[in-house]
């Protein structure tokens, strides 16, 4: 398979999966949240995405297609990354030094954002809490390490346009502050205010992400098709 199909058709292709796959985890996801266990069916602003991931509702009913819907979703689009993440550095390779070193680390901490994803798929919160959280943090860890070594990249890069480098850099700038969010803001375990707030937040820096990456695979077909 050529260097387009895994820098752009299949990232794009898997941002489409990823989106259709939560959708019909949405739509099969009976209820209930956090604070509420009788509330019915899907709620943007009181449930995570995670929640569709659960082995079981809050309530301990069946969750089974809205668990495989997003687990699946999430393994899909980890192994999508990792393979982004894997090829990409082929693209900017050329350097020597420092350069040299900076992109490679942007590409491991790609390829282990990806592996966290992996991760918070295999990991149910209500099965194993402790790990869900591990990964779903290193894997935002993972992507501001990702996101500011390949700025920096292509900012000396004359092989594609800086624009997509501001791209990354807001990403990275979004990220951070996201982790900020999640680790030192309201605990949604204490009142629904928290909860809304922390719900809304995740459900933003995904959209962004989402639109980081096919930002991203334009601007590498605008080399691979020189």
């Amino acid at each position: 398979m050529n260097k387009k199909n895994w820098l752009i058709h299949i990232p794009q292709s898997g941002i489409i999966i990823f989106i259709l796959l939560n959708i019909l985890a949405i739509i099969t996801y009976s209820g209930t949240t956090l604070h509420d266990n009788l509330s019915v069916g899907y709620s943007f602003t009181n449930n995570f995405l995670s929640d569709l991931g659960r082995y079981m509702t809050y309530n301990g009913g069946n969750n089974f297609f809205p668990c495989l819907f997003f687990n699946s979703a999430m393994l899909i689009a980890g192994t999508v990354i990792i393979i982004f993440f894997w090829n990409i550095e082929t693209i900017f390779n050329r350097y020597s030094g420092i350069f040299y070193w900076i992109a490679m680390i942007g590409t491991s901490a790609g390829i282990a954002g990806g592996y966290s994803m992996i991760g918070v798929a295999l990991t149910p919160a209500d099965l194993y809490l402790d790990s869900h959280i591990l990964c779903a943090h290193w894997l935002f860890r993972f992507f501001v390490i990702a996101a500011v070594c390949y700025t920096i990249i292509i900012f000396k890069s004359e092989l594609i346009a800086n624009k997509y480098a501001i791209g990354y850099c807001v990403f990275a700038c979004l990220i951070l502050l996201y982790i900020l969010v999640s680790e030192l803001g309201p605990d949604p375990r204490e009142q629904m205010s928290a909860l809304q707030f922390q719900v809304i937040a995740q459900k933003s820096i995904l959209l962004c992400f989402l639109a980081t990456i096919y930002f991203q695979t334009k601007g590498l077909e605008s080399i691979i098709d020189k």
